[in-house]
């Protein structure tokens, strides 16, 4: 068979291998995987529960023959989530089109038993277009998750939007607490540390024991390295270990070593940045807040099955993206324009329990 650019794109078992190949590979470090969980939903609109019933009310002991007493059952909050709409097609420049035409040429040059290194050497060509394609929804979801677990809100506008409609915009239910210098400072010193030791014990009555704080490096510096008691607390935890403050130099085993020795959850430090369509670095985790969790895995990422899996533009080959990708699939066309690659998901971010996760906003301290 005569190998052409349309065949290579239109060729479903072509694709899919390419598509095994960079799942084989890895994809770059995916942030919201962390917290949730892929789930599928058949509906775009779907019932939301708000306030999941994790503890369990202890039951009553009765006498051997007395009635048992009537209870009313714990009542779960309800709300509706509703089906993001995720896709970008990507033109592929005439330069690298070049370069895979030279590849195919040489593919179908080849000896037949030469051919199976040639094609091999295709599919590794354009693995990365692949790569890209497939990541791009996950990035967008790293940042959407990163702002609704910082801030509890997430809003999206893309580039491509003139009228500045708002495309997804999501408000969570979280419980707020917004500290003043008064809580912090005592006779002249910030206590933060004491003022978090304080906060977690009122909180766990209704809230439950948290296992961890989720806040930005420049958060961890200014509150908890900041603070005037941490350099007591180290000596206290760590009498061994000699530390310069100043230098800066804490990781996060060190730190939790101390939070753990007075009782406060462990410390998740958050560095990680994703490209915006404009080319612009976006820290995902926001600066001046902690959220405090229970655990890591607090939901699902809802997924339901794309309109073009049942209603496929005509003439149009569509590739599954794998199991664990949530029904995304992707597309190969040409017009009078040049050629494109396209994908299409429908996911959105789902906490299963939001009034549960405590969120803290430092904005307003120095």
């Amino acid at each position: 068979m005569l190998l052409t650019i349309q065949t290579l794109f239109n060729d479903p078992n072509v694709v899919q291998a390419t598509i095994d190949r960079v799942l084989q590979q890895g994809l770059d470090r995916i942030y919201w995987q962390q917290y949730l969980t892929f789930r599928r939903t058949t509906q775009r609109v779907f019932k939301d529960y708000l306030g999941t019933v994790t503890g369990v009310v202890a039951g009553s002991i009765n006498s051997r023959y007395g009635e048992k007493p009537i209870r009313e059952r714990k009542s779960l909050g309800s709300g509706y989530g509703e089906i993001a709409y995720l896709g970008d097609a990507y033109q592929m420049d005439v330069e690298r089109l070049s370069e895979l035409q030279d590849l195919i040429d040489k593919y179908n040059e080849a000896k037949t038993a030469d051919q199976i290194a040639a094609m091999n050497e295709i599919i590794q060509f354009i693995a990365d277009d692949y790569r890209q394609i497939i990541l791009a929804p996950h990035k967008r979801m790293d940042i959407v998750v990163g702002s609704l677990l910082m801030t509890g809100k997430a809003t999206v506008k893309n580039k491509d939007n003139a009228e500045g409609i708002e495309l997804l915009d999501i408000d969570l239910p979280f419980h707020f607490i917004t500290p003043t210098s008064g809580d912090i400072v005592v006779d002249g010193k910030k206590k933060f540390i004491s003022y978090m030791q304080s906060l977690v014990l009122q909180l766990r009555a209704k809230y439950g024991v948290f296992g961890k704080m989720v806040m930005s490096r420049a958060t961890f510096n200014k509150f908890i390295v900041g603070s005037s008691e941490f350099s007591d607390t180290f000596k206290m935890v760590m009498p061994s270990r000699q530390f310069d403050l100043a230098t800066g130099l804490m990781t996060t085993e060190m730190a939790n070593s101390i939070m753990a020795g007075i009782g406060l959850p462990a410390i998740d430090i958050k560095e990680d940045y994703v490209e915006e369509q404009d080319g612009t670095n976006k820290q995902i985790y926001a600066d001046n807040r902690i959220t405090l969790l229970r655990q890591d895995m607090s939901g699902y990422m809802r997924h339901h099955t794309p309109h073009e899996a049942t209603d496929p533009v005509a003439g149009r080959q569509y590739n599954a993206v794998g199991e664990n990708n949530g029904q995304m699939l992707i597309s190969n066309y040409r017009d009078k324009n040049g050629r494109y690659m396209e994908y299409t998901a429908e996911w959105v971010p789902q906490f299963t329990a939001p009034n549960k996760i405590v969120n803290i906003n430092l904005e307003g301290l120095q």
